[in-house]
């Protein structure tokens, strides 16, 4: 049988557990797609739209800016 990492948590605490590590996945996503957007924004001057779309959608997702400020022809 496999050993999970929830193992001995009450069950009244398993949802705050997992609501924890939800954030800690979505923190490591985001910070992978904004070193993508660094190191593509050095290699090339222009973005490719759908990379742009998906900068835009982080930024908006994590309420750091106005989404009609990142629009992309």
């Amino acid at each position: 049988m496999p050993i999970r990492f929830f193992e001995g948590i009450p069950p009244d605490q398993l949802p705050e557990v997992t609501g924890r590590q939800m954030e800690v996945r979505f923190y490591a996503l985001a910070a992978a797609v904004r070193d993508h957007e660094a190191s593509a924004r050095r290699t090339t001057p222009a973005s490719k739209p759908r990379d742009e779309r998906l900068y835009r959608r982080l930024r908006v997702i994590c309420g750091e800016s106005d989404p009609a400020r990142h629009r992309v022809g």
